[in-house]
């Protein structure tokens, strides 16, 4: 099994209001703590990609800060390759390759080329290796033809191209990227995923990468992290999420509302979940094969008018987790839904 590089465990930022005389100073709506993260715990391993997800509010921001020694956590311990984050975060800054949301990094007046040897030189890489350097992430992000454009006057797909170039010019084994793509169209977005993917396995890097693009999900073949008010709601394998996203929707449409709602209750009781109700159709997923979905109607399925299967939308998925586990944090408690040793969510 590969080496652990990226270990977050029990980590917690409570963010707690100014005193009052700051206040008077400091226009903020801060009036009391707000827990930014709660209890975080995963590890990513070399050559791993994971992916954090999560609505807005939900803590990746906060998460990442903590990661690149920009904030230091309220409670619990952070590490990458093994330097803990807040007691040695100069050692993490030289092993973390860090691409925030919005292009600040980068000076806009300079080309993109003085861009990556500037910062190869905080980096404190040699001068002829920055000159190599700089050539070979320019050709792996496709901006060779603009190396000497300045940067105000690239487009922001470009920026976001010369933004991922920064962040791998010193050949860091970790990367962090804080919605790589959320300033890019869907075809760039891939490519910028291609990059980002081929640099992990090539480098053996373990990445950190957030997105609000459902479809981006998909396209990674490692880890998923699900943050919810900044409390892990699933870690684990995609694999075993791509598994429950592509349990089928199915469709069925009833002669009445009393059949739809007979069938309702058969559903139910064989086990198929219920996503929606309407007035004489219904919206249920199953595990098992269509035909053995509507074989439970028994009798009932002479009132079925028209059945249409498709695949459980990801966003309708993450939203139903979301939902559970705001409902067990009610009742139950705080519990992860999913780790590596459960094997997937329960």
């Amino acid at each position: 099994m590969s080496e652990i590089l990226v270990e977050v465990e029990q980590l917690r930022k409570v963010y707690e209001p100014y005193a009052f005389m700051m206040r008077l100073l400091v226009r903020t709506a801060v009036k009391e703590p707000v827990v930014a993260v709660d209890d975080l715990s995963f590890t990513v391993r070399a050559g791993e990609i994971g992916a954090i997800v999560g609505p807005n509010g939900a803590g990746k921001s906060t998460l990442f800060r903590i990661l690149t020694g920009l904030t230091t956590p309220s409670g619990g311990r952070a590490t990458v390759l093994g330097a803990d984050v807040a007691a040695d975060s100069k050692a993490v800054r030289r092993n973390v390759g860090f691409m925030p949301a919005e292009n600040r990094t980068l000076f806009l007046r300079f080309t993109a080329v003085e861009n990556l040897m500037f910062h190869g030189r905080l980096q404190g890489m040699s001068e002829a290796r920055i000159r190599t350097r700089t050539d070979e992430v320019l050709e792996m992000v496709g901006l060779t033809y603009a190396a000497h454009r300045a940067v105000d006057v690239m487009s922001s797909g470009m920026k976001a191209r010369l933004q991922l170039a920064r962040a791998i010019m010193h050949e860091p084994p970790v990367l962090i990227l804080d919605e790589p793509t959320g300033a890019v169209d869907p075809i760039a977005s891939k490519e910028l995923l291609d990059i980002i993917q081929a640099y992990a396995q090539a480098n053996q890097a373990a990445v950190l990468l957030s997105s609000h693009r459902l479809e981006e999900i998909e396209a990674l073949d490692d880890n998923v992290v699900l943050l919810d008010r900044g409390k892990l709601v699933y870690w684990g394998a995609l694999d075993r999420l791509r598994s429950l996203w592509e349990r089928p929707r199915i469709e069925i449409v009833f002669d009445s509302p009393a059949s739809a709602d007979v069938a309702h209750r058969r559903l139910a009781e064989s086990g198929a979940e219920v996503l929606e109700v309407g007035a004489s159709e219904l919206a249920v997923t199953s595990s098992v094969p269509v035909g053995v979905v509507l074989g439970s109607l028994g009798e009932h399925l002479a009132s079925v008018v028209s059945v249409n299967q498709s695949r459980l939308p990801l966003r309708d998925l993450l939203g139903r987790m979301l939902d559970e586990r705001r409902v067990r944090d009610e009742q139950v408690g705080d519990r992860p839904l999913a780790s590596p040793a459960a094997g997937g969510a329960q």
